[in-house]
């Protein structure tokens, strides 16, 4: 859980995961780094993958996977979750048939450059995540506050221009409030992509292996 959910909750729909997942990376690197201990998703954080858990074919470490230019061009294709892992299976076997006597070379640059890129997704999505997690602390700290005052306003209230202050105070809270339960569901969805970046990986390392000699 990201953090206890406030008071005066308000059913909304929830984001898609695609609108939310592009709200996390839209910061990008120049937004400040989440402070350690913000990870707010049940599946556990795991920073980075290590192609040896999936990987059975030669070393790809410091591979220069751009210098091929049919590798270079074929990767972000694998990498990009909008391909099926039907249709990647089907790139990387005519990109073998393809290869000629470099073929398990080839194949070898193919998986190192896709494992690169799923990784940098992989990785900025979860430095999101810990953003909006932080995001998600600091509105809750707002939403209670607000609500103390509005607390004490009610008590205090005598004249119109207090009732409309108790107003506006109470409409801001249900709005930020709003805003914090639309958040939370959607971060649900979120917490999967890592998880489903980690299935691709193996999936396309699986379907590179299948065609090496």
């Amino acid at each position: 859980m990201i953090t206890r959910m406030p008071p005066h909750r308000i059913a909304v729909a929830p984001l898609s995961c695609g609108a939310a997942l592009a709200a996390l990376l839209v910061a990008g690197p120049a937004a400040a780094a989440a402070p350690v201990g913000l990870w707010p998703c049940i599946q556990p954080k795991v920073a980075t993958l290590a192609s040896g858990q999936m990987w059975a074919g030669p070393p790809i470490e410091n591979l220069d996977w751009h210098a091929d230019a049919d590798v270079a061009e074929l990767v972000p294709v694998l990498a990009a979750r909008r391909t099926s892992i039907e249709d990647a299976t089907q790139h990387i076997e005519s990109f073998a048939q393809d290869a000629g006597a470099d073929r398990n070379a080839k194949l070898t640059l193919l998986f190192a450059g896709t494992f690169e890129q799923i990784n940098a997704l992989r990785s900025r999505i979860m430095e999101g995540i810990e953003r909006y997690s932080q995001h998600q602390l600091d509105l809750s700290q707002r939403i209670k506050q607000e609500s103390l005052d509005l607390a004490h306003k009610k008590k205090a209230a005598d004249t119109a221009a207090d009732k409309a202050q108790v107003a506006q105070l109470e409409q801001q809270v249900l709005w930020d409030t709003r805003i914090y339960d639309t958040r939370a569901q959607a971060m649900t969805a979120v917490c999967e992509s890592p998880v489903i970046l980690d299935q691709r990986a193996f999936a396309i390392a699986r379907a590179i292996q299948n065609v090496m000699q």
